[in-house]
């Protein structure tokens, strides 16, 4: 039986909705240990501030984060803490967060006083409520969207919109895996914000002006920069300068609502300040360390393309919302007695109607200062995430250009053929990585390029191709012109430093690198009079480890380093404890290509980054080859 047009948006919604719950609950991430756990992490550090007042009553010295940590295990240091000059210690996260999971720590706490668990504040019922809290977030974010879009476009259309927001985009991880991180929450901020503020031009009232002013203030409270949010009321429905001008007559005439709005928003921002006060002495403290902003320098070539995190490429669906922006001009008549189909009130007498032309310049201006401040972030790829984690809470704007692109789609039979398998393959690509990213061969910090499209359509894990991640480059297919370019069994060095006798594969020395010895025998090979800019070079040894370091950081490395006059041109590297095993002689290899840049020599030797194991090299072999 066919649905009804006007349901068509509702039953969508149930259905997302549905699977969000079923991921969750079948793959329950808060059951799990250590920094798997929903409660680790950067999540540990938002949350820190609830167990902190209301369990331990210990906001200024958080004395207990020890015996949590050698506990639970969310994080391997007490690293969520940094010391104040008064000799407190300071969250280094706001604590916007940790309002919001407020209501969920308290079902949690009370829970655990029900059970048998500990009321430590990090105990199962507590990981439970505050990610299920995450995910009823975001389904309400995903409610209020759709209420949002209802004014502007079809119920059909709305509804493909919540379908491909909801599993084509990276919040999809965000609702189910990591729904206790920042981004499901500031979402529905946003989804609610948008609702309100349409809502409060219709007919201005306190509850909703009060709403809006939360909206700004807790988004902010969570990230200083969410203070963006406040371009939507401030300029939803703004499309030509005579509107502006109404714009400005409408807020005249509303003066009170503004200012009781800015005292709530201002209001809850003075938690953090008076935070600040009480534990450190000063009103504001800047916990971030050596990581800031460089406005003048934004990423965007690697937050929007890069394969390490960029947007585009683990959420390339939105590529059509950006496209969308073209045709977001449509024009819908609205009716004032049925205000849920259309935004309608009077400014100055004059109704704002539902043309989304009138909503394109907040939206699109919204969109470029948001990803000014994601772009500039130091750290861009933003720690351990899947894709571009900090454009997620852009999403509820960003579904207004998508289903005008939905809109525009529609009209063409053709353009439906052309562009309806691209969608689907979007939502399945997304669904697959998101596995990938959980129980798959991927790498939350790491990623490249070789290593993306060497793990493209696989689900398990193979050591060897973790290789890639260090080289940044691979290559698959035919070698050809192959040329031994140097060779040692370093029984020919001239000194032994940085050799050892202790392993040895052939001969008498192997380089090694220890706890001890950071480097080994470094080895120069002058450039190929022949090598082309770049050109291929393919890199083998023989690699032995009395034990295997597992933390990345720290481990050993096969360093190959592109010098010109002294100077690092380019540099490659291979981490062998990856695949090795304790005791046992390995052979392994990298392809790399030299620098287009000009070099006159190539330096190659082991480094011991901090590991307390020691790493021995021998019978090494360098080889050039064209593709």
């Amino acid at each position: 039986m066919a649905l009804k047009n006007s349901n068509f948006s509702i039953f969508i919604f149930r259905i997302c909705a549905a699977i969000l719950l079923v991921v969750t609950m079948a793959f329950p991430r808060y059951t799990r240990p250590g920094t798997e756990a929903t409660l680790a992490w950067d999540v540990s550090g938002y949350y820190l501030y609830l167990p902190a007042t209301f369990i331990y009553h210990d906001l200024k010295q958080v004395k207990f984060l020890p015996t949590i940590i050698g506990k639970y295990q969310p994080s391997f240091t007490p690293d969520q803490v940094i010391p104040a000059e008064n000799g407190n210690q300071v969250m280094k996260y706001s604590s916007g967060m940790a309002v919001l999971y407020l209501p969920f720590f308290a079902i949690g706490h009370g829970l655990a006083k029900l059970t048998n668990y500990p009321a430590d504040g990090f105990s199962l019922p507590y990981q439970a409520a505050v990610h299920l809290g995450g995910v009823f977030m975001a389904i309400l974010g995903l409610w209020f969207l759709r209420k949002t879009l209802l004014h502007y476009f079809p119920d059909r259309i709305v509804g493909w919109v919540l379908l491909l927001i909801s599993l084509g985009t990276n919040f999809f991880n965000y609702a189910t895996f990591d729904a206790a991180n920042a981004h499901g929450w500031l979402f529905m901020l946003l989804a609610l914000l948008t609702y309100l503020t349409i809502r409060w031009y219709e007919r201005p009232k306190l509850r909703i002006t009060i709403g809006i002013g939360a909206c700004i203030g807790l988004a902010a409270l969570v990230r200083p920069t969410e203070i963006l949010f406040a371009i939507v009321p401030l300029l939803w429905g703004i499309g030509s300068l005579s509107e502006f001008q109404q714009r400005l007559n409408f807020f005249k005439k509303n003066y009170l609502q503004l200012f009781v709005a800015a005292s709530v928003t201002a209001a809850i921002g003075f938690i953090q300040l008076a935070y600040w006060k009480y534990v450190s002495g000063h009103w504001f403290v800047y916990s971030y360390g050596e990581q800031g902003f460089s406005f003048l320098e934004p990423n965007f070539s690697n937050v929007f393309f890069s394969y390490k995190k960029g947007w585009l490429v683990y959420t390339p669906l939105m590529l059509f919302a950006l496209l969308g922006f073209l045709p977001l001009n449509l024009k819908r008549e609205s009716n004032y007695e049925t205000s849920e189909s259309g935004l309608s009130t009077e400014i100055k007498g004059k109704r704002l109607s539902t043309s989304t032309s009138n909503i394109k310049f907040s939206i699109l201006l919204f969109f470029l200062l948001n990803t000014w401040v994601v772009c500039a972030w130091d750290i861009w790829w933003y720690g351990g995430a899947f894709g571009q984690r900090a454009m997620i809470q852009s999403y509820p704007l960003l579904a207004f250009p998508l289903a005008a692109f939905l809109v525009f789609v529609g009209k063409k039979t053709w353009r439906q053929w052309m562009f309806g398998p691209l969608l689907a393959g979007c939502v399945v690509l997304n669904l697959f990585q998101t596995y990938q990213a959980h129980w798959g061969p991927w790498d939350p910090e790491a990623m490249n390029r070789a290593f993306y499209w060497r793990i493209f359509a696989k689900t398990k894990n193979d050591p060897y191709d973790r290789l890639l991640l260090d080289t940044k480059d691979g290559f698959w297919g035919k070698k050809q012109n192959v040329q031994r370019l140097f060779f040692t069994d370093f029984e020919a060095a001239t000194d032994s430093v940085g050799l050892s006798r202790q392993h040895v594969r052939s001969g008498n020395w192997a380089a090694a690198a220890s706890p001890t010895v950071e480097y080994s025998h470094t080895l120069v090979v002058p450039r190929p009079a022949d090598m082309k800019p770049g050109g291929w070079l393919h890199i083998g040894g023989w690699f032995f480890g009395e034990a295997v370091d597992d933390e990345t950081w720290s481990m050993p490395q096969l360093v190959v380093r592109f010098e010109l006059a002294g100077q690092p041109v380019r540099e490659r590297a291979l981490r062998p404890f990856r695949v090795l095993q304790p005791n046992h002689w390995t052979e392994l290899s990298m392809d790399i290509r030299a620098p287009h840049k000009d070099f006159d020599s190539i330096k190659i030797f082991v480094w011991n980054a901090g590991s307390k194991a020691g790493m021995w090299l021998d019978d090494l072999r360098v080889e050039t080859f064209e593709d």
